[in-house]
């Protein structure tokens, strides 16, 4: 008997091998900085066929791959090229959700807010002026929030799996970071993973300016602020905190327990005062709006005590805490001269922004000798003008009334997953911008906002519009069970 391949399967096939065929070469050239045309074609050969047989036959493993770089290695680069590891994996899990069928068949509100959010930046792409370090930047930038609606093609089964590869990999960063901000404040447990990309004390000072421990931003005093390889404190503390609701949600019993206390601990440790405050304001929320037992709730407001005692009995942390109130507090001050000059920078500019192809955006140094605003709304305004921020501003505020509905479900990890994310959107966003100027970061929250949705649709039971057999059909019979 004759196999005749369904007409969708070798279209995707088709799709995918051509994108593979077009966009390795130029990725490899604007990615290597050096070596030969040999080099080159070897490497993008090597790419082509890995990536399109994975791609095809076990797409999966792409989503499994981003899940572990992410969580583990998020700042690590392939080794022996200058290619990010997590645009690696996210982009050919993005297009394999593209290619391969799925049976979902409508998107929810939020993921209709993510796809405004990519079209509105692409006008402003061009309404600023079409230059390939834009267009690069975008494209960056566009596969770690469209990675979002990748992740919710899968079904809930492997949506959790995806969670669990996360927050296993972040309990093992946090571990070392834990090590690293204590024992090994030269960083030493970095060395196997040079060839990565990550230096080691003044090595890493040296080599490159992506990873900077700076004495007057990686320290309080005397005493090193956890970055992990999250490398800054800040990133460290989102990619905590998303991990440690996302534990609480998918683990139970001493898995749960032992992972959520190191991820506490290193979230304290990162000394990054938005994300604790987001947490603190999440777990007030919790208190507020769900509804509990008067005996749990007592149990609750214990616990939230003695953890909070507990900080504060620690030097560093109470240091750091404390300092926000000082009327001599530098990093406040710079807010606030930043927003204080934002209508000016954007005096004429207030349509498109200012545009993509921004020196700063590809300086650190320059970025913080610019102190450009550090604002997630604010700064998506500044790069892709007025409706650009609205549209990110409709994904905060969807996603918070979805995080409303956490709150007041019966389940307790629920619960907190909603009050942590109103928390993070409403204070850290407001603080920091890691979510809209570093890919990485980006990445991670678009990680919290699909596991948002998965909450959302488990008080609904299986989400409706998903077959309950299967969704990313690989073509050859193999089936990529999602439930």
């Amino acid at each position: 008997m004759v196999s005749v391949m369904p007409r969708q399967d070798l279209i995707g096939k088709s799709m995918l091998a051509l994108a593979a065929i077009g966009v390795c070469p130029l990725v490899a050239w604007v990615a290597f900085g050096h070596g030969t045309l040999v080099t080159y074609a070897v490497i993008g050969l090597l790419g082509l066929i890995i990536g399109v047989y994975i791609g095809l036959r076990h797409p999966l493993w792409l989503f499994w791959g981003t899940a572990a770089v992410i969580g583990g290695l998020p700042f690590g680069y392939f080794p022996g090229v200058h290619i990010p590891l997590y645009l690696l994996f996210a982009a050919g899990a993005v297009l394999a959700a593209i290619i391969h069928p799925s049976q979902r068949t409508r998107l929810s509100t939020l993921e209709i807010a993510i796809l405004t959010l990519l079209v509105v930046s692409a006008i402003s792409v061009v309404g600023t002026g079409v230059t390939l370090p834009a267009v690069l930047l975008y494209a960056k930038w566009g596969i770690a929030t469209a990675f979002a609606i990748a992740l919710l093609r899968l079904s809930r089964e492997n949506l959790a799996r995806f969670g669990r590869i996360f927050v296993y990999a972040a309990s093992v960063n946090a571990f070392v970071g834990i090590l690293m901000a204590t024992v090994d404040q030269q960083q030493r447990l970095l060395k196997p993973l040079q060839i990565f990309g990550y230096g080691v004390g003044a090595e890493l000072r040296q080599q490159t300016a992506l990873y900077v421990y700076s004495n007057e931003g990686g320290t309080i005093g005397k005493t090193l602020r956890l970055g992990g390889t999250w490398v800054l404190p800040n990133s460290a503390g989102l990619a905590l905190a998303t991990a440690l609701i996302i534990c609480l949600v998918l683990f139970t019993g001493w898995r749960r327990a032992v992972m959520s206390t190191v991820i506490v601990v290193a979230l304290l440790l990162t000394l990054s005062r938005s994300m604790i405050f987001s947490v603190a304001v999440g777990l007030l929320l919790v208190l507020l709006f769900h509804s509990m037992r008067a005996r749990d709730r007592q149990i609750a407001i214990g616990l939230i005590g003695v953890g909070a005692a507990a900080a504060l009995l620690t030097p560093m942390i109470r240091d750091r805490i404390l300092s926000t109130f000082a009327d001599e507090d530098t990093g406040r001050e710079a807010r606030a001269d930043s927003i204080a000059e934002f209508p000016h920078r954007m005096s004429g500019h207030w349509l498109f922004g200012l545009g993509w192809d921004r020196p700063e955006f590809r300086s650190g140094q320059l970025a913080q000798s610019l102190n450009y605003v550090s604002n997630a709304p604010l700064l998506t305004i500044y790069r892709g003008g007025i409706i650009t921020g609205l549209a990110f501003v409709a994904v905060l505020v969807i996603g918070c009334v979805v995080a409303y509905r956490a709150l007041r479900s019966p389940s307790l990890p629920h619960a907190v997953y909603g009050g942590v994310f109103v928390g993070i959107a409403v204070v850290s966003a407001n603080l920091q911008q890691s979510v809209v100027d570093m890919p990485q970061m980006t990445l991670t929250f678009s990680i919290l906002l699909a596991f948002l949705v998965y909450v959302d649709q488990t008080r609904h039971g299986p989400r409706s519009g998903v077959s309950p057999s299967h969704e990313l059909a690989a073509p050859g019979g193999e089936l990529t069970k999602l439930r």
